[in-house]
């Protein structure tokens, strides 16, 4: 009769959830349809453009000038040449000018400004790998929840099966009457109770997995069944080093790294090349008072060693900001190390309920048997029955949750330790 309460429940449960999926699926959908992956290709693009706009600065530079002038008195040679008459300037002065600038050397500049972007799309997209992983983090937890669920849903079904065999087995009594129909009613009130808590189950189950479909993408229904994940071994896991908030340390000190090397890049000559051609009157020939052509062309060279002055004060402010991140860095781990030995403490206490439950179990069924026997046989009433048969079920969900908890922490340490 055991086995064939087993086919049954498992003839139900392949009708109720004809497919499956997994924990694993429902992460991978996470990182492929959650809106805030749509940031990194912004960032990339962003971060595109910024570095052609920085490129420019190598471009060569144009600008378009003029003036008109008035003054007061204009240079004038008091000489007298015989039979040399000297034309003095006009006080009324006109130039229009293009001005062309080609830098030849900045100094670095525009190599540090390039690495700074680039360390800001490194930083921008290990930002959203570490708001993918909360996220992933929440998925988890709904996914147990609604396991939980589901699991607990599949063990009423099972109670509600075997209390359907001992009211066929009493309604044949109360035909012949040696059984009182009223034994009959308190195990159909008893179903009707255990209906309520699959309705109640049913309800935890669908909004957690509500959730789950908004995180993934996944299209998870009533009909699905949800796998219960593998074990994992958590001795494989024994650093942080994987998790994204290290690579956010290092690109910090990176930042701070490159920042004062363009501080300090201003200490470093720079060079160009200028030329500047033009019309106007006067022309370079500042004697002569008709308009004219002009060009002048030439090198640039200008060396500022006003940064010398905060030079080693950068570098100490550099120094100190570093310092600062590695105690953050030092204190994240530290913060680390505490949650995951309180979850392998979990996990220890965990595997001694385990034990207990599964001795519990079996003490639970042989009595259940027995009183099953003994319902049959009119020995014992309907609510001796049942008190002893919740029990059974209540010592079944106690291991099936408890099971279900210790993967659940096994993946949670994974998730901490950056796996």
């Amino acid at each position: 009769m055991k086995n064939a309460i087993k086919v049954l429940l498992l003839f139900i449960i392949s009708n109720s959830w004809a497919q499956e999926i997994d924990l694993e699926t429902c992460i991978n959908g996470v990182k492929i349809n959650y809106p805030l992956m749509k940031q990194n290709k912004i960032q990339e693009e962003l971060s595109k453009i910024s570095k052609q706009i920085n490129n420019n600065s190598w471009l060569p530079q144009f600008s378009i000038g003029g003036q008109l002038t008035t003054q007061s008195d204009v240079t004038s040679l008091d000489i007298t040449i015989p039979n040399v008459e000297i034309e003095k300037l006009d006080k009324n002065q006109y130039k229009s000018f293009l001005d062309v600038k080609q830098i030849i050397y900045d100094g670095g500049v525009n190599s540090i400004k390039n690495d700074i972007q680039n360390l800001f799309t490194d930083i921008s997209s290990n930002k959203t790998e570490i708001e993918i992983r909360n996220i992933i983090e929440q998925t988890q937890k709904y996914f147990f929840a609604a396991l939980i669920a589901q699991e607990n849903i599949i063990i009423l079904n099972n109670s509600k099966l075997q209390i359907e065999e001992r009211i066929k087995i009493l309604e044949a009594g109360v035909k012949y009457g040696s059984v009182k129909e009223n034994e009959v009613n308190i195990l159909r009130v008893e179903l009707l109770n255990i209906n309520q808590k699959i309705t109640e189950l049913s309800t935890t189950r669908k909004s957690s997995i509500s959730v789950i479909n908004l995180f993934a993408g996944t299209k998870i229904n009533d009909s699905t069944l949800l796998k219960v994940p593998t074990e994992v071994n958590n001795n494989d896991f024994v650093d942080f080093s994987n998790r994204p908030e290290f690579k956010s340390f290092d690109f910090e000190k990176k930042v701070i790294e490159k920042e004062t090397l363009l501080k300090n890049s201003s200490i470093k000559p720079t060079s160009n090349l200028f030329g500047q051609l033009g019309y106007g009157k006067p022309a370079l020939n500042q004697l002569n008072n008709n308009p004219d052509t002009y060009y002048i062309a030439g090198i640039r060279v200008v060396w500022d060693f006003s940064g010398l002055y905060s030079f080693n004060k950068n570098k100490k402010k550099e120094k100190l900001m570093i310092e600062n991140v590695d105690v953050k860095k030092e204190t994240f781990e530290l913060n680390l190390n505490i949650q995951k030995n309180n979850l392998l403490l979990q996990l220890d206490k965990i595997d001694k309920l385990i034990n207990a439950d599964k001795d519990i179990v079996q003490l639970r069924t042989k009595i259940t048997k027995v009183s099953a026997a003994e319902l049959d046989n009119g020995i014992i009433t309907s609510t001796n029955y049942l008190i002893e048969k919740n029990a059974e079920t209540n010592a079944i969900q106690a291991l099936k949750i408890h099971e279900l908890q210790r993967i659940a922490t096994q993946y949670d340490i994974k998730l901490l330790t950056g796996n």
